[in-house]
C-alpha cells in the first residue's frame, strides 16, 4: 500500500504556487521600464483616431448641437493626446469620446459604422494608455517638466514608469487575435471560399481566375495560424521578436 504523504510534505508541494503568483504579479503590475514605447503608442492612437473619424467629424458635417459638441470634444481631446499635454487626462478624455461614439451615437442613434469592434478597441486602447507613463516622453508634458527642473536646478524626471498598462494592452491584443482566429477556424474560411469571394469582389470582378482555389486555401490556413501565433506569442519576449514583422506585414496586406 503506497505511503500517504505527511501533511508537511503535502504543504511543501504547494509552496511554488504562491511564488509563481508573486512572480506573475510582479511581471504584470510591478514592472518598470522606459516610457518611450508608451509615448509612441499615445501618438499613434491619436493618429488612428484622426484617420478613422476626423473626416466624418469636421465641424461643417453635422451642425446640430450634439454633432458640434462631439466634434469639439473629439478634436480637442485627440490634439492634446497627440502633443502630450496633460497626456493621461487627454487619454481618458479621448477614450471616453470614443465610447460615447460607439455606444450612444453608434447603437442608440444608429450610426452603424461606429458600432464595429474596431471603434470599441480604439476607445479602450486610449483608456488603457492612460495607465502608462505616456506623459514622460515625446510630449509637451515632458518639455514642461524638463523646463521646470532646469529652473529649479534639479535633474529632469526620469523617462521611466510602471508598465502595467502596457501589459493590459498586450492582453487586449492577444484576446483580439485569439477570437479572430477562432472565428475563422471553420470550413467556410479554411477552405479558402471566403478569401476567394473577397478577391473576386475587390479585384477580379465576375470572372473567376484559373488556379485561385489552392492559393486561397493556403493563404486562409496561413492567416489562421498566424493569428493564433500572435494570440499566444505576443505576451512573451522570446516569441514576440519573431512575430512583429509577420504581424505588420499581415496588416499591411489587408490594406492593399
Amino acid at each position: 500500500m503506497p505511503k500517504m504523504p505527511a501533511p508537511a510534505d503535502a504543504l511543501a508541494d504547494w509552496r511554488p504556487a504562491p511564488a509563481m503568483a508573486a512572480r506573475f504579479a510582479a511581471w504584470a503590475a510591478g514592472t518598470e521600464g522606459s516610457s518611450r514605447s508608451s509615448a509612441l503608442i499615445r501618438i499613434g492612437l491619436a493618429m488612428l483616431f484622426w484617420s478613422r473619424w476626423a473626416g466624418e467629424l469636421l465641424l461643417y458635417r453635422d451642425q446640430s448641437p450634439a454633432g458640434l459638441f462631439l466634434a469639439a470634444n473629439f478634436f480637442l481631446a485627440t490634439t492634446l493626446l497627440f502633443i502630450g499635454y496633460h497626456s493621461r487626462l487627454a487619454a481618458v478624455w479621448t477614450g471616453s469620446v470614443g465610447l460615447a461614439m460607439y455606444y450612444h451615437f453608434g447603437f442608440d442613434l444608429g450610426r452603424e459604422p461606429w458600432t464595429h469592434h474596431h471603434a470599441y478597441l480604439l476607445a479602450v486602447a486610449a483608456l488603457l494608455i492612460a495607465l502608462t507613463p505616456c506623459d514622460r516622453s515625446y510630449s509637451l508634458d515632458r518639455y514642461l517638466a524638463v523646463t521646470r527642473g532646469e529652473r529649479a536646478g534639479v535633474p529632469p524626471p526620469a523617462e521611466r514608469g510602471n508598465l502595467w498598462g502596457l501589459r493590459l494592452i498586450v492582453v487586449q491584443l492577444s484576446v483580439l487575435y485569439f477570437f479572430a482566429a477562432f472565428d475563422k477556424s471553420n470550413q467556410a474560411f479554411l477552405s479558402g471560399a471566403r478569401l476567394e469571394q473577397i478577391f473576386l469582389w475587390f479585384y477580379a470582378g465576375s470572372d473567376y481566375p484559373a488556379g485561385l482555389a489552392w492559393p486561397a486555401t493556403i493563404v486562409s490556413a496561413a492567416v489562421v495560424v498566424l493569428e493564433y501565433c500572435l494570440a499566444f506569442g505576443l505576451p512573451f519576449r522570446a516569441t514576440r521578436r519573431y512575430l512583429v514583422l509577420p504581424g505588420l506585414a499581415f496588416h499591411a496586406i489587408i490594406y492593399v
